[in-house]
């Protein structure tokens, strides 16, 4: 128990940590995927326009599709960048999870 803790909390600061501890492995998962989903869902939506104005003709290929590939070779830049990050984020926050779980008992 924290110092100084009021005694009619005692009985409620272990669910909230065990609680906390098992949320914790959810939140990693959570927050890897939405960074995945939301970089495929992007580059999903610019081939799609990609491939509709090579089907509707030269001028709206031009018009249309070339900025979304050249938008989609960007984003695939960026999808690496969020991906380095990712890793670290992931690698830090386990090592922090880790070291909670074996030094605050």
């Amino acid at each position: 128990m924290p110092h100084g803790t009021p005694v009619w909390l005692l009985w409620l600061i272990p669910f909230i940590e065990l609680i906390s501890f098992l949320v914790r492995p959810f939140s990693l998962a959570l927050r890897l995927f939405v960074a995945m989903m939301a970089g495929h869902v992007l580059l999903e939506v610019l081939s799609s326009f990609v491939i509709s104005s090579a089907n509707s003709g030269v001028l709206w290929g031009t018009v249309v599709g070339l900025p979304s590939f050249l938008l989609m070779i960007a984003i695939c830049a960026l999808e690496l960048l969020v991906a380095g990050i990712q890793a670290y984020v992931f690698a830090l926050l386990t090592s922090l999870y880790l070291n909670d779980a074996e030094n605050l008992h």
